[in-house]
Parts: structure tokens; C-alpha cells; sequence
């Protein structure tokens, strides 16, 4: 029993050594004289801001796109957003998901990157994307989960990006979200055909041809580390069908060349 006691005495304190330690390194361990850089007095009135809280963000976070982040300094539509996420003049901002002050971290101590509740991924979406709970929705959602499964894994060794990850463990029919089960490289049904996930594009453009060279892909066709994802087809924040990330037209051609 004593040694139990003191294993899990060094477990703990090797967590809290290492959350300190990664707060420590925080990019945004502001200073006390950085505060101007955003803020017009934050003694006085912290709210009150230099500029628009998406341009300051982005003074710093460059790479932020339209087609990779989530909408701000938008209304919210279809979606109710709790007190704790904060909108800033009834609108959406990066301040509503992330306080930049606070680095929060999961009860296993891994990084949730500033979000405001210490989850990351759908769970933290459904904070606000709440599905209805009504009857039909739920006989809709359970006969639509017994349907068998859609996606079918070719080669485990290979880890699916994070994304692909999320979107297959809510659209699959057969594995859950809770399931243990390691995603890796493999075929996605879909109703009309089937496209392969997590394969390398210049790979498969150089072992099979019909592929466009990478440099004359459409940007919005995003690949993770050089791999074909949910996320090359699709834009979870499009307003085309489907949520495609561009023209159901011109989509396939994007890529193949014939």
C-alpha cells in the first residue's frame, strides 16, 4: 500500500512539474508593460481595446485563414453560446473560445490551448453545437448509427490527421467515439463511390499518375503533412452541399486530371 501511495505521489508531482514548466514557456506570459500593446488601459478598463481583437490575434498568429479556423466577428446562427464563452458586441470573436490569459489544461495535463473549458475537439464544439434532443432526432440518429460501417482501415500504421479523426468518429456507423480503436490509413464510402484517407498525394501521383502536380491544387484543397484528409474535401464552415470545400464541379478535377 505504501509503495502505491508513493507511485502515485511522484505521478502527481511529475504532472504539476511539467504544467508549470509548459505554462512558464507560454507565449502569451505577458508582461506587465505588454499590456498597452492591446490593451488602452487595462487598469482602468480592460475591455476596452487598441483595435479588433481578430487583428491583434493575427498580429501574432499569421497563418490563420478563412478556410482554416473558425468564423469571427460573425453573429451566431443556429447555435447557442453559453455565458462562459464570451461574445464581444453579440459577435463571435477568438476571444469567445480562448481566454489568452488562462492556459488551461485537461485533468491528464495535456494542452487545450487556451480554450476556455478544459476540453479540445467536438467536445469542446458542442459547447455550443448542441444536436437536438427531441424524439425523431434521436430515432433518426440511432437507426443512422446501426447502418454499418463506412469506413474501412488499410493500414494502421499510419495515423490519420486529427481531423480526419473527429469527422470519421461521429459520421462512421460503426465506430463510436469512445471506442478504442487506432485510425490509420484506409477508404471512406461514400454514397456515390469511395476516396481513400490518409494516403500521401505526391505518393500515389507518382506510384499511379492522374494527379495534378501539389503546387497546382486549388488552396482551399488543404493536405495534412502531405496527406489527403476529410478536411481536402471538405470545410466543416463551407456553405456549399456537403460542406465542400469547393465547387462540386470542378472538385475532382481539382486533383485528378481526367
Amino acid at each position: 500500500m505504501k509503495v502505491l501511495l508513493f507511485l502515485l505521489a511522484v505521478v502527481v508531482l511529475a504532472a504539476t512539474a511539467y504544467i508549470a514548466h509548459t505554462v512558464s514557456e507560454s507565449p502569451h506570459a505577458f508582461s506587465e508593460d505588454e499590456c498597452q500593446k492591446c490593451h488602452i488601459d487595462a487598469s482602468e478598463n480592460p475591455k476596452a481595446m487598441r483595435t479588433s481583437i481578430t487583428t491583434m490575434c493575427q498580429s501574432c498568429h499569421r497563418k490563420l485563414t478563412k478556410n482554416s479556423s473558425h468564423p469571427v466577428d460573425t453573429l451566431p446562427e443556429l447555435v447557442k453560446v453559453p455565458a462562459d464563452l464570451p461574445l464581444s458586441n453579440g459577435r463571435i470573436t477568438c476571444n469567445t473560445c480562448h481566454n489568452i490569459h488562462e492556459n488551461r489544461f485537461s485533468s491528464f495535463g495535456s494542452k487545450t490551448y487556451f480554450l476556455r473549458r478544459p476540453v479540445v475537439g467536438r467536445d469542446f464544439c458542442l459547447s455550443c453545437h448542441q444536436t437536438k434532443r427531441s424524439l425523431d432526432s434521436h430515432i433518426e440518429m440511432v437507426s443512422t448509427a446501426h447502418l454499418g460501417s463506412r469506413y474501412t482501415v488499410t493500414d494502421q500504421t499510419r495515423p490519420l490527421d486529427p481531423m480526419s479523426m473527429e469527422c470519421i468518429s461521429c459520421h462512421d456507423g460503426n465506430i463510436g467515439r469512445a471506442a478504442s480503436f487506432n485510425f490509420g490509413e484506409g477508404v471512406w464510402s461514400h454514397d456515390s463511390g469511395s476516396h481513400p484517407i490518409g494516403v500521401n498525394y505526391r505518393e500515389s501521383r507518382m506510384r499511379k499518375g492522374g494527379l495534378q502536380p501539389v503546387s497546382m491544387l486549388d488552396r482551399k484543397l488543404r493536405l495534412f503533412s502531405g496527406r489527403i484528409g476529410c478536411g481536402t474535401c471538405h470545410d466543416m464552415y463551407s456553405k456549399l452541399p456537403k460542406k465542400l470545400a469547393t465547387s462540386n464541379a470542378t472538385l475532382c478535377t481539382s486533383c485528378h486530371d481526367k
